[in-house]
């Protein structure tokens, strides 16, 4: 039988993209000259809104994967279909922006080897960390899988609920200890592994399990899920507010406190206790807010959202080089201007030119190589069995971009 598409879902990866580019927006004017502590205040407040973005992401992965599972589990077919649609696509883009940068040269053997140390990393760019976090819960899904359906089949309701919050609590005990388990594995110095705990700690699948998970268990009990959090709106409203202006205020007094005027954002960290709570009731608040979308703010909001989160990979893979180009417009326009206005303006040019290129790129016959998706799409497609319209069971990619 088929399943009805996940709206939500739908409004969420646009909404997370586009998180995601005014985020580095904002990394960029930090820096820029003459910025002052009251233009860091502002860039505060924009931070916290968007934090949600990846952790997002992740729960959508979750939550796609678990809400289509069909019983059964091709394993090969499976991380064949990822691999092409969302690993080369992230290497092809990692290799283009080596080139723009000019760091690799193909007559170079070394440069090679770097290409390869890249392209396990994602460390050719800023934003590519998530791409290599990501596709670790893609090779790991058989033993998740396991673990969630596991506990679905042999456990009650109460028992799967008690397990999620006690998964919860263990996953903001372990923000606490990272740096901990960092300087253990690091003094341990096992190849690969040591790294993963130390050097490359920011994109360990280990310490972003829970939105998964999360993600997982809102897939499987969908209907229970969306009638949960009505009845738990409110409160989930009030931790998000508190939790807001707790993680805010630590962010103004490193703003106060730093030497020479440079604006910082290091107590806003994904990897802490604190931040932990705050991004777990994000989820929850910014699924509230796609289902308010949905039903409220009309056909326009929701198609282009729509049509935003399925073109979001490609852009979200090339968004800090088309982040350069609202750079050359805001030089060229905009140096003067307040900036709160230079950001947002960057943040329109950059998502709106990587959205238009996705598309573009998207139509050519090797476009799925580039952006992951193979010719044009329509966000709500229906097919026809024996004569009758049927919804779509395809909710997107299962990645969360």
């Amino acid at each position: 039988m088929s399943k009805e598409r996940i709206p939500e879902i739908e409004r969420l990866r646009g909404l997370a993209f586009l998180a995601v580019v005014l985020q580095h927006s904002i990394a960029h004017y930090s820096v820029a000259p003459g910025m002052t502590a009251g233009d860091g205040l502002w860039m505060a407040v924009l931070l916290m809104a968007t934090k949600f973005a990846v952790p997002v992401f992740v729960f959508i992965t979750g939550m796609v994967l678990f809400y289509n599972d069909k019983g059964s589990l091709h394993y090969g077919k499976f991380i064949k279909r990822r691999f092409g649609d969302i690993y080369v696509p992230f290497a092809v883009w990692s290799l283009i922006t080596l080139l723009f940068n000019h760091i690799f040269n193909p007559v170079r053997l070394d440069d090679w080897k770097y290409l390869g140390e890249v392209w396990l990393t994602g460390k050719s760019s800023s934003h590519f960390w998530y791409i290599i976090m990501l596709f670790q819960f893609y090779l790991l899904y058989p033993l998740f899988r396991s673990a969630i359906l596991g506990i679905k089949e042999r456990w009650n309701w109460r028992t799967q609920l008690a397990i999620l919050i006690l998964s919860g609590l263990m996953y903001v005990g372990l923000m606490g200890i990272i740096n901990d388990i960092g300087q253990w594995m690091g003094s341990l110095n096992i190849s690969v592994w040591s790294d993963l705990f130390t050097t490359y700690a920011d994109r360990n699948v280990l310490y972003y399990f829970f939105y998964f998970a999360l993600g997982a268990a809102a897939g499987l009990y969908h209907d229970s899920w969306s009638k949960w959090l009505q009845k738990a709106r409110p409160g989930i409203w009030i931790v998000f507010v508190f939790m807001f202006g707790y993680m805010l205020i630590q962010a103004v007094n490193e703003i106060r406190s730093a030497q020479n005027g440079v604006i910082t954002f290091y107590s806003l960290s994904l990897l802490k206790p604190s931040m932990a709570i705050f991004l777990i009731s994000s989820i929850l608040v910014m699924y509230d807010v796609a289902g308010w979308i949905c039903r409220y703010a009309g056909g326009r909001v929701n198609g282009l959202l729509t049509s935003i989160g399925m073109y979001s990979y490609g852009a979200y893979l090339m968004h800090l080089l088309t982040l350069r180009i609202s750079y050359v417009a805001d030089e060229t326009l905009l140096i003067h201007m307040p900036s709160v206005v230079r950001i947002f303006a960057s943040w329109l040019i950059s998502a709106a030119v990587a959205y238009s290129l996705t598309r573009l790129l998207a139509k050519l016959p090797f476009g799925k190589w580039l952006v992951g998706i193979a010719g044009p799409r329509q966000p709500h497609h229906r097919r026809r069995i024996g004569g009758k319209s049927q919804p779509s069971t395809n909710t997107g990619t299962s990645a969360g971009i």
